[in-house]
């Protein structure tokens, strides 16, 4: 068979190119691929347009690193960890533009992209200015059957998509373990190009095969797989770990600032030589037990 397991770093370096629209697996403080959000920063990509459902630090980061120049998406934020700092400078600054959706209408772009359609009716944007602030991808039609007005959203097809799964094998077939599995998984892959997946584990065929039920995207539609334990750090990644919400508030005290924000990147993005090495420098071994809940063991 054919194995798709490569390194992030040549991951990214093949299957991501300067100016490609990115769909990010992302739900603020939850289930970001984060490892591959580092390569991207990493390798000086630029010109990246990003969409997200809702984005929170790996958007703060790429804006920060002056890789993404657009975003496409609901909602950016850290939650309780405060606002995006860097975005919201970035936006206000003009150097990262905003096309803001509503969560029905981007899943309706993507899923109009994901099934080879010009477009997708919504009725969620209806009474709403994003529909004249978006002309190029949002119009208001008539129901060709007699119906109240929709909203046709205009097809979306990313470039490629990053997700981070707990097991993949080597041809690419990705399993989540019971979880929250939210809607951006279930789509974003679909509609997009390429497929980068990142996972807590490379496992044999024969495991997954076990429960077929758990497997949620196909080796077909799966271009690069990487083995990354903690690869959604300092995100969470149920049932695996939850946030780190020691290294959020570090981030946040000094997101505000250019020249501490600077030194934070330098420490844990840019020092670091490897995933272990930016582990031990987030924590290592005490913090990994401490967001599995194992304080002590």
């Amino acid at each position: 068979m054919n194995s798709k397991v490569t390194s992030i770093e040549e991951a990214i370096a093949t299957h991501v190119q300067h100016g490609d629209v990115v769909a990010l697996q992302n739900m603020a403080t939850q289930a970001a691929p984060m490892a591959a959000v580092r390569e991207l920063i990493r390798q000086e990509k630029r010109g990246l347009g990003v969409v997200v459902l809702v984005g929170g630090i790996a958007v703060d980061w790429l804006s920060f690193a002056g890789v993404m120049d657009r975003l496409i998406g609901a909602a950016v934020t850290m939650e309780q960890f405060g606002l995006c700092q860097r975005y919201r400078k970035a936006v206000e600054g003009g150097h990262v533009r905003v096309e803001e959706l509503s969560e029905s209408a981007l899943n309706a772009r993507l899923g109009a992209g994901a099934r080879n359609l010009p477009y997708l009716p919504t009725r969620g944007l209806i009474g709403t200015d994003l529909i004249r602030q978006n002309p190029d991808n949002l119009r208001l039609v008539e129901d060709p059957f007699g119906g109240p007005a929709v909203v046709a959203c205009r097809a979306l097809v990313p470039d490629v998509a990053l997700v981070h799964a707990h097991r993949v094998d080597t041809e690419g077939n990705v399993q989540y373990k019971p979880t929250t599995l939210w809607p951006d998984i279930g789509i974003f892959p679909k509609a997009a190009r390429k497929v980068i997946v990142t996972a807590e584990e490379i496992v044999p065929s024969e495991i997954l095969r076990r429960s077929p039920d758990r497997t949620v995207l196909p080796g077909f539609v799966v271009d690069a797989v990487v083995e990354v334990p903690y690869g959604a750090h300092p995100t969470s990644f149920f049932p695996e770990y939850r946030y780190d919400s020691d290294f959020h508030l570090a981030w946040a005290k000094v997101s505000r600032d250019d020249g501490a924000a600077q030194e934070f990147f330098d420490r844990h993005v840019l020092g670091p030589r490897s995933h272990a090495e930016y582990l031990s420098a987030a924590g290592g071994a005490a913090m990994m037990s401490r967001l599995r809940g194992r304080e002590g063991v």
